[in-house]
């Protein structure tokens, strides 16, 4: 055995890492689907612009034709 490697007898425990995430309450399902709702309506709302911006520019550029 090399000596890099540890034997049974004098290997030390692995320290748990502290966690990513902060100690924090479950949220309920109600507030979820909440959070769920407004997110998905900001998606829309990014979305919706970006297509509006496209549209706009398409439009103008049939016009200049």
């Amino acid at each position: 055995m090399t000596e890099n490697m540890m034997t049974s007898s004098d290997q030390q425990p692995v320290p748990t890492p502290p966690s990513v995430f902060p100690q924090t309450p479950p949220i309920d399902s109600e507030r979820y689907r909440q959070m769920l709702v407004r997110d998905g309506e900001r998606r829309f709302r990014e979305w919706h612009q970006a297509f509006l911006q496209y549209q706009q520019q398409f439009q103008q550029a049939m016009r200049g034709q």
